[in-house]
């Protein structure tokens, strides 16, 4: 195992763009992760990724209570050979599309599935949030 420099955590979480987030548990209850689709523009240092739901579910009413969040990305960049993690944490706040749009836009590169962004600055029911990242830490595994 090696420890990834941050210049190696920038590669990874610009080339991915699915992650688990781990929202926490209230009280007692364990942390609520879930695999959610984002983007991180390395120029403005800057996650966005959107969350989808009305405020009575699981992970809004986590957000409610505490905004600190876990956020993982992995990949493996030669099958079978090389695995990189990289876990950022942070704060999950709500943000404005035009402030996340440049984050966003690396998550619609990213990710062949995702909503496109531009609808997203005019839908009622999904919001953009920003993950303001306090600490990240990678790792690289390799088995051959």
């Amino acid at each position: 195992m090696r420890t990834l420099t941050d210049e190696e955590i920038v590669d990874v979480l610009t080339d991915n763009g699915i992650g688990v987030l781990a929202l926490a548990g209230p009280d007692e209850e364990p942390p609520y992760p879930i695999p959610v689709a984002y983007g991180y523009d390395p120029e403005r240092d800057r996650f966005a990724l959107h969350l989808e739901g009305d405020a009575e579910s699981e992970k809004f009413r986590r957000l409610e209570g505490d905004s600190g969040v876990g956020f993982t990305v992995h990949e493996e960049t030669e099958p079978r050979t090389v695995w990189r993690s990289v876990v950022v944490r942070g704060e999950l706040v709500e943000s404005e599309y035009r402030t996340a749009e440049p984050a966003l836009a690396r998550l619609a590169e990213n990710t062949q599935f995702a909503p496109n962004p531009i609808d997203w600055s005019d839908s009622g029911s999904i919001q953009p949030y920003e993950l303001r990242a306090e600490a990240w830490s990678g790792r690289e595994f390799r088995t051959g």
